[in-house]
């Protein structure tokens, strides 16, 4: 459930947590974020509030993917923490999907005529955390942040890293993207397609 819904009229239930009463339409609403509880014995409706998702902290090294690019700047899902120190690969997942935001001045380039140069729609990135509130702002500045894994824009197929560039083993297409270190590395194991899915579910 999510704020505004509704969950019952006035005459059937009372309010309880994190419900209340519209008197202009005489329907109960949810007030925050969670799961429906109705009490049919005592006729209370609450909502029992959902798993608070962590806040990544500034300075953090997160895991998230591109959804979309325009403007000039690069929108992403942030999937989970990627600790690096003292060993690479151990990735903390968070219960839920934060929002982020890369800008030119971000990526780690001395000039970003065009974002789209740097990173696409479906990559999957190593970032920065910059902000403390959302949307966060991600840089890509430093040798070990940037895309590790990303699909072909023609044919979708995960590109390899052949010689600094990402080609396509299915069609052959070669893509530039603003490379992680980790880029092609086995020390970070993740299943790209499960993540990829999550932003539709």
């Amino acid at each position: 459930m999510v704020p505004g819904d509704v969950v019952a009229v006035e005459e059937e239930y009372s309010e309880g947590q994190n419900v209340y009463v519209d008197y202009d339409t005489g329907v109960l609403r949810v007030a925050s974020v969670g799961k429906l509880k109705l009490d049919n014995i005592n006729k209370v409706a609450e909502v029992i509030p959902a798993r608070r998702l962590k806040s990544p902290k500034k300075g953090a090294t997160v895991l998230g993917l591109v959804t979309q690019v325009r403007e000039n700047l690069a929108f992403v899902d942030i999937y989970g923490e990627v600790a690096l120190e003292p060993r690479p690969g151990r990735f903390i997942e968070y219960s839920g999907v934060l929002d982020g935001v890369i800008t030119p001045d971000s990526v780690g380039a001395d000039r970003v005529d065009d974002v789209m140069n740097f990173v696409r729609p479906n990559d999957i990135i190593l970032a920065r955390v910059m902000s403390t509130i959302s949307p966060y702002l991600l840089s890509l500045k430093g040798p070990q942040l940037g895309v590790i894994y990303a699909l072909c824009s023609r044919c979708g197929e995960v590109l390899t890293l052949e010689g600094g560039s990402l080609k396509c083993p299915a069609c052959g297409n070669v893509e530039n993207r603003k490379l992680s270190t980790f880029a092609g590395s086995k020390l970070i194991r993740l299943d790209i397609r499960r993540l990829i899915l999550r932003r539709f579910q």
